[in-house]
């Protein structure tokens, strides 16, 4: 990236995201990164967000608040943009797990689409992900939705 493409792909301000906001971003650009989210990646996202203690006092109104707010970056700048703010705001800790949540989500319609293959791309890159580990977390998500 070049110096004025950092000056002009900033985020801007009200972009940037929370860790939860950033977490839920990844699978919801993932989701919605062949221009449609499937029931089955909506409720991938849902389920994987409900088992995770970061959310444990996020109420229905939070919940709203959070998905209004990335899916208004989603519809306006679309998937790579709101990866990019998500990576962004997002602990190290919780990186492999954002990407192995991504990766399921992106099998969960059976169909994985040019398009997620390069979201999935983008984020074992901007997470820093290692080429083997990615592989790994894909190939075990692969034998997991083939059920």
């Amino acid at each position: 990236m070049g110096l004025f493409d950092k000056i002009f792909k900033a985020v801007p301000e009200e972009d940037k995201l929370s860790k939860q906001e950033s977490f839920a971003g990844i699978a919801l650009a993932m989701a919605g990164a062949d221009g449609s989210i499937a029931q089955s990646e909506w409720d991938g996202i849902c389920a994987y967000l409900r088992r995770l203690r970061l959310y444990d006092n996020f109420s229905g109104p939070a919940f709203d608040k959070m998905f209004d707010k990335l899916f208004r970056i989603l519809k306006n700048q679309g998937a790579s943009a709101l990866v990019a703010c998500s990576v962004e705001g997002l602990p190290e800790d919780m990186k492999l797990t954002a990407f192995a949540c991504a990766v399921d989500i992106a099998l969960a319609d059976g169909v994985v689409e040019d398009e997620e293959k390069e979201i999935i791309n983008q984020l074992a890159e901007s997470l820093q992900i290692p080429e083997a580990t990615a592989v790994s977390i894909i190939e075990v998500l692969i034998i997991k939705n083939k059920a």
